[in-house]
């Protein structure tokens, strides 16, 4: 990962200190992930030495982030990064919001960069029969100055998270975005952003509607099952077990 934009606190290389519980690294415990679900979509939680947040939501999304926060005792100056899966606004747009109020950098992949600085302004939705299965307007274009977020830190490949207090590493897995990302946690899950998503709540992993890449998709897939998550979480549908994600999308299909 590198530092981009504004010379916050929290980007690589900086002063601050990720690690805010013990500078143990051989810990009794695995980090835990705590799904916050977010009406259409869903963040994560990831509580290790430090915490990482997976995603923020829509804008206004924050309270509810919080709120969770405080629910698992936790305290906004304990994230340590804040990580954007991909540059569409229903999951980086409470990004800013939240980096004011818990001083963390805000990272995304750099081919979502340029995406994620648009916000809803740069992005039209399907006006055709996706686009409404996904619950877009035809053609709907936000109002100029929403949404819009200057990254602190861009990622550019394979990325090892304990620099920020948490077991885990950030993997490229372009195809639904051609900057998404996901987190492997040590533990075994795997957050995978829009990799993958369901039709319904509890029905079986698939790739979305809008998936810019279908091919690129499942090759990511393929990568990241050969890591052998056990269980997958992503921000529309889910979780499923690692096995069920690897019958769907292993060996090739």
């Amino acid at each position: 990962m590198k530092a981009a934009g504004r010379d916050r606190k929290g980007s690589a290389g900086s002063g601050r200190a990720p690690v805010t519980r013990t500078e143990n690294a051989a810990m009794g415990y695995l980090p835990a992930v705590i799904s916050v679900p977010l009406g259409p979509t869903t963040a994560f939680i990831v509580r290790d030495r430090s915490v990482l947040l997976v995603d923020t939501g829509n804008p206004g999304d924050e309270t509810a982030i919080l709120a969770a926060m405080r629910k698992a005792g936790i305290r906004p100056d304990e994230v340590s990064l804040i990580l954007v899966t991909h540059g569409h606004p229903d999951h980086c747009g409470s990004a800013d919001a939240l980096r004011e109020l818990t001083a963390a950098p805000v990272a995304v992949h750099e081919a979502d960069a340029a995406l994620m600085r648009l916000g809803f302004d740069g992005l039209r939705f399907s006006t055709g029969i996706i686009g409404r299965l996904t619950g877009f307007a035809g053609g709907r274009r936000a109002v100029p100055g929403s949404g819009g977020v200057e990254p602190d830190i861009v990622i550019r490949g394979i990325a090892d998270l304990a620099p920020f207090g948490v077991r885990g590493r950030i993997v490229p897995t372009p195809g639904h975005t051609s900057g998404s990302v996901s987190v492997l946690v040590a533990g075994g899950t795997a957050i995978v952003g829009d990799l993958l998503s369901a039709l319904f709540p509890g029905g079986r992993p698939r790739l979305p509607l809008r998936t810019q890449d279908p091919a690129a998709a499942r090759r990511s897939l393929r990568t990241l099952l050969a890591f052998g998550p056990e269980r997958v979480c992503a921000a529309h549908g889910g979780p499923w077990s690692g096995a069920e994600v690897s019958r769907r999308f292993g060996n090739g299909r």
